[in-house]
């Protein structure tokens, strides 16, 4: 299981955008035309630029369920969190139900909203690939169908606090630079000594 890291969370958005821009481009989506023109090399072009804004705020918007985690347990250790926590967006019932909803709505209703829709299902499918063959959690967590519970917050974070307990101190930079210094000092000390005592016996003789 890989560690979350800053690095990984900005390839995990750009993933994220990308689906979404994509979805968007190939659905023709106008649900708030605001059309701005855009030079490239020459050639204008006419961006809709509303409704990627819309498409955006609707791939982020998902994650607000992840906010009461990330509070908790901090950045890097989400993914430990997330092993053990349901989320109550992240499952198969949300998937199952926004899918279903942008099918729906693109037979009867509009191919536009439904394709806005669509976007969120296609962010949880993202999320559910990345849990399962990147960071290894199981399929089990996203069958839950209930949302985050206070108590089992609280549960699994006095398990984080027992297992980080459990663990060896990490030795600092600094304190490591100062046990180099130490050991070296000691056997230029000793070498030191040695020479002493050996001209001392020299002296002698």
């Amino acid at each position: 299981m890989r560690n979350y890291s800053w690095a990984y969370g900005i390839f995990h958005w750009i993933v994220h955008y990308f689906i979404t821009i994509l979805i968007i481009s190939l659905s023709g989506m106008v649900l708030f035309p605001l059309f701005i023109p855009i030079d490239f090399f020459g050639r204008v072009f006419q961006v809709d630029i509303g409704d990627y804004l819309i498409g955006l705020v609707l791939a982020s918007i998902v994650d607000l369920d992840h906010i009461a985690v990330l509070r908790k347990f901090g950045f890097k250790k989400v993914v430990f969190a997330q092993k053990r926590l349901v989320q109550p967006l992240h499952n198969f019932f949300f998937i199952a139900v926004s899918a279903i909803l942008s099918a729906f709505i693109a037979l009867f209703v509009s191919k536009d909203l439904a394709a806005a829709i669509f976007i969120i299902t296609a962010h949880l499918l993202w999320d559910i690939f990345e849990d399962v063959l990147v960071f290894g959690v199981s399929f089990r967590r996203w069958e839950k169908t209930w949302g985050l519970d206070q108590e089992e917050l609280e549960k699994t974070y006095n398990e984080f606090l027992s297992i980080e307990a459990e663990k060896p101190k990490k030795q600092s930079r600094v304190g490591k630079i100062g046990e180099k210094i130490r050991e070296r000092g000691g056997k230029l000390r000793e070498r030191l000594g040695r020479k002493k005592a050996a001209n001392t016996t020299e002296t002698t003789s």
